[in-house]
């Protein structure tokens, strides 16, 4: 597992329909996780399924809010994407969702003066073209 800040179109978009305050910053903060590690354990009743895309985004059907997205591609399906605002780490995050780069951040609308890589599109591994900016 592992998070990064993604900056790009689709996750602006689906921030911007949430009714948390934290999506709304113009970027998402994403937990990567593998897809068979990943397990709804209570409140699947809550959740609403969106496509955008080539995405199935769920969303909680109270606030709106993305909680994870999966590839519609079989081929991409071996990850999937959790909205890691959703966590209340209070006051400060766990060392193990730090994020570790940027994706999409050619689409950025903010800046960020920090010293994680930042991707034009996405890493190769996550089928970008792994070009840093």
């Amino acid at each position: 597992m592992f998070t990064q800040y993604c900056h790009c179109n689709k996750c602006r978009e689906i921030a911007s329909m949430s009714e948390n305050s934290q999506d709304k910053a113009g970027y998402s903060h994403t937990a990567a996780y593998l897809t068979n590690n990943f397990n709804i354990v209570t409140g699947e009743n809550n959740l609403e399924s969106l496509i955008r895309g080539s995405a199935r985004l769920m969303l909680c059907s109270t606030c709106k809010s993305l909680v994870y997205g999966i590839s519609l591609d079989p081929a991409k399906q071996g990850g999937i994407g959790i909205n890691a605002n959703n966590f209340d780490f209070h006051q400060d995050i766990p060392d193990s969702f730090k994020p570790v780069r940027h994706i999409w951040y050619a689409n950025r609308i903010v800046d960020f003066n920090d010293n994680l890589p930042k991707f034009k599109d996405a890493p190769k591994e996550q089928f970008g073209s792994g070009e840093l900016l």
